[in-house]
């Protein structure tokens, strides 16, 4: 069964963090706290690679005992980003903003608390549901390809022929978002976007969305001016310009 790489944890909800006064993070603040570009190689043991995605492996090892800050609970102690990982020994910051904006999820998806981002091969932007205690989760990385149109056809190859294995497997037209594409498959929904110099693709589950809201949180990104590689993050969370922690309370809390 295709998967993410991401594995659960709990969560209490007195570890989660508030906005308040502005941050600045300039491109300096950045150093060995952001992520390389893929931190996690597709000859992991623990996971294999397919259309620019990594995925769990059959069967990989037990994970890695919790060893960091932002590993099972959200940690702003880096200056850089609110940094979440369901379970990673030792997350990483997204190295790039490519216009994520937790607020279009929040308003068109549902009332979700965000717990952070980190990256994993893809940078995933971690949500929780307050009512279920349920985890979403929202995957958004920069393709290689000129047109979202070239960029679906590609994955559609890779998909078709070594994921569903079904020579109709066939990405279509989001509708509403002139020249954007989406597929699904085994409860995992693609879609490619034009925007940007560069094409972007975003990634979640079935139940994290509705097609109807999921297709403005696409619009907003379509919608968002580029985003320089080196620009300062405006913030630690992506899209809440204010965003800080509300005190010291949340550093280097340990998981419950």
């Amino acid at each position: 069964m295709l998967r993410r790489a991401h594995l659960a944890l709990a969560l209490p909800l007195s570890l989660l963090c508030s906005a308040g006064c502005p941050q600045q993070v300039t491109p300096d603040s950045l150093d060995k706290k952001a992520a390389a570009p893929d931190p996690v190689k597709p000859d992991d043991p623990r996971v294999v690679a397919d259309s620019g995605d990594l995925y769990p492996a059959k069967s990989a090892p037990p994970s890695e005992p919790e060893a960091a800050p932002g590993s099972g609970s959200s940690d702003e102690t880096n200056g850089v980003c609110r940094l979440f990982s369901p379970k990673q020994p030792e997350p990483v910051c997204c190295p790039e903003d490519l216009g994520f904006d937790i607020t279009k999820i929040q308003k068109h998806c549902g009332e979700f608390v965000y717990l952070g981002e980190s990256m994993y091969g893809t940078c995933g932007y971690h949500f929780m549901d307050p009512k279920t205690e349920k985890r979403r989760w929202f995957r958004l990385s920069a393709e290689e390809h000129p047109s979202a149109a070239e960029a679906a056809a590609s994955h559609d190859q890779l998909v078709s022929t070594r994921v569903a294995r079904d020579p109709n497997f066939k990405s279509t037209p989001v509708p509403g978002v002139p020249g954007a594409m989406w597929s699904t498959y085994n409860g995992i929904h693609w879609a490619f976007f034009p925007g940007w110099p560069q094409v972007r693709k975003l990634t979640w589950r079935d139940g994290f969305c509705s097609d109807e809201g999921i297709v403005e949180v696409i619009k907003a990104l379509v919608a968002t001016p580029p985003i320089a590689a080196k620009a300062p993050r405006k913030s630690l969370v992506p899209g809440v310009p204010d965003a800080k922690p509300e005190g010291e309370a949340e550093k280097a809390q340990p998981s419950g």
